[in-house]
């Protein structure tokens, strides 16, 4: 078996999925991902639970009860927690996976991109 390797931009990402591959094909552990950060995971996490919570017809306040575990509050206090704007946020991005951001998941960040 041979792998071949273009010396692109996207030579670091393509040597690491090497690697990974060479662990699997071996019966080795694989190490854990050094581009998926355990932040990086629960946020991904929590944007596709808002994603399929909104998709179902709950509201923003709904979702962020079932997945920051936000206690019911009035309309007027939901404008101003923390929780409120996360939950928009990760809705964002799990929009931006579901349209085809999951491609950049396994990629290196780079100078001047962003998450």
């Amino acid at each position: 078996m041979a792998a071949t390797i273009w010396f692109d931009p996207l030579l670091e990402d393509r040597l690491e999925t090497v690697r990974r591959f060479a662990f699997a094909l071996n019966g080795k552990t694989l190490p854990p991902d050094p581009r998926l950060t355990s932040y990086r995971l629960r946020n991904l996490r929590q944007a596709l639970q808002v994603l399929d919570g909104r998709m179902e017809g709950a509201t923003y306040q709904d979702v962020a009860q079932a997945v920051f575990k936000t206690k019911p509050v009035s309309a007027t206090t939901w404008k101003t927690m923390s929780e409120r704007d996360a939950v928009m946020r990760r809705y964002r991005e799990g929009t931006k996976l579901v349209g085809g951001g999951y491609r950049r998941l396994l990629s290196r960040r780079r100078l001047g991109q962003g998450p």
